[in-house]
């Protein structure tokens, strides 16, 4: 009579039916019975009603199943089918964000926005249209369109705008609000908006309001670019070709490796800059559209093209002491030369550099004195020199 299948000698017979199987070549991989694959334990065949509750609070996307099918599954099922509905709602939502963003664009079309007339004076009494949602189209449609709109002429440039707030007060020369409020003005320089020619006193400054002071380094280059975009953003919102010049010129970080051979690359900068600048306002005033990102690419290689190339030399990198003892005595006659000022003569200036337009006897200054046309150079090496008084122009003579 064979033992009794209770509980210890099931175990025991299963041991040794795998001790058995193992020594077999062919069955070492095999997998091996357990007394829990033959007999199914009744209280893991299900999830209990309460538990199954529990698991709908915290996991809301099994709400949608019935309790059937969710009693029927083992709880690693449930949760790969709450992260798979989770991962769908996701996407589904990302779709309804496009889709939400395309119809918006479709309607914009056939959708207007009433302006009411009203009044304006930019500062204390502001229009409702000027807080109407940002223009859709292209920034080069911008651009033509506000040269067909505004013209030619300017309303009356300002220099009240707000740059304190944004970190950037004192920044802008005079000039450099009166040239970037002038629609289409050639004359707007990255000079002007210096923090460093902002600070100086009007008794270092020329005569004719400008400024002549350049870059030392290019931070203070790039200080000046991005003081410029934020004071067009103010001045003329829908002008973005700063912007565009802006960008460029972070892209390719300032050109570190194109002029990593210039003794002034802040210089090389500027100059690169400005003509951008009066490009872009001969454009505005042909009706236009201004140099995009695309078009800088090809005229800064132009522009870098056309200058000489600065690669350093073995006799400009040890001058002989000869040589640097004589520059430095020239440039010593230079500064006294500029230094020293001369009591009023009566000459007139702009006859000694061709450029009096008067006939003699006729010129007078804006004091009311007549002005000789005579020659009116006065030897550097002499003290109190007098002037040369002679029938001749300086620029020819001299």
């Amino acid at each position: 009579m064979p033992t009794a299948l209770d509980g210890p000698n099931l175990d025991a017979n299963i041991r040794n039916a795998n001790f058995l199987a193992g020594l077999q070549p062919g069955l070492l991989s095999g997998a091996r019975a357990t007394a829990q694959s033959l007999f199914k334990d009744p209280v893991q065949s299900g999830i209990s009603p309460k538990d199954l509750a529990v698991l709908k609070e915290k996991c809301p996307n099994l709400s949608e199943f019935s309790d059937e099918f969710l009693q029927g599954r083992t709880l690693d099922e449930l949760l790969r089918i709450e992260s798979t509905s989770l991962r769908i709602k996701d996407a589904e939502r990302a779709r309804e964000t496009e889709d939400r963003l395309s119809s918006n664009k479709a309607a914009m079309l056939d959708r207007f926005f009433e302006v009411e007339p009203g009044k304006d004076n930019r500062s204390t009494e502001l229009h409702p249209a000027r807080f109407l949602p940002g223009m859709a189209c292209s920034a080069v449609s911008q651009f033509i369109a506000a040269r067909k709109v505004l013209g030619l002429s300017s309303p009356p440039a300002l220099g009240c705008y707000d740059m304190t707030s944004i970190g950037m007060g004192g920044h802008i020369v005079s000039k450099g609000w009166l040239e970037l409020g002038t629609m289409g003005s050639c004359k707007l320089k990255v000079t002007y908006f210096n923090i460093n020619n902002a600070s100086r006193s009007s008794i270092n400054k020329s005569q004719d309001g400008e400024d002549k002071e350049e870059m030392r380094d290019v931070s203070e280059f790039i200080r000046a670019i991005r003081t410029l975009r934020a004071a067009a953003q103010l001045v003329v919102p829908w002008n973005l070709s700063f912007l565009a010049l802006d960008n460029y010129l972070f892209d390719k970080e300032y050109f570190k490796e194109d002029l990593k051979h210039d003794p002034n690359p802040a210089k090389t900068l500027c100059r690169f800059t400005d003509f951008c600048l009066a490009e872009n306002a001969n454009k505005y005033r042909d009706g236009n559209g201004f140099l995009t990102y695309g078009d800088l690419a090809g005229y800064w290689t132009s522009f870098i093209g056309a200058r000489p190339v600065n690669r350093p030399s073995a006799s400009n990198s040890n001058p002989s002491p000869v040589s640097l003892q004589q520059r430095q005595g020239v440039q010593k006659l230079k500064d006294l030369s500029r230094k020293r000022k001369y009591p009023f003569s009566g000459i007139c200036n702009k006859f000694n550099t061709n450029n009096c337009n008067k006939i003699p006897g006729s010129c007078f200054s804006f004091r009311g004195e007549k002005l000789l046309h005579v020659c009116n150079w006065r030897d550097p090496n002499v003290p109190n020199a007098q002037p040369c008084g002679q029938a001749h122009m300086r620029v020819v003579a001299h």
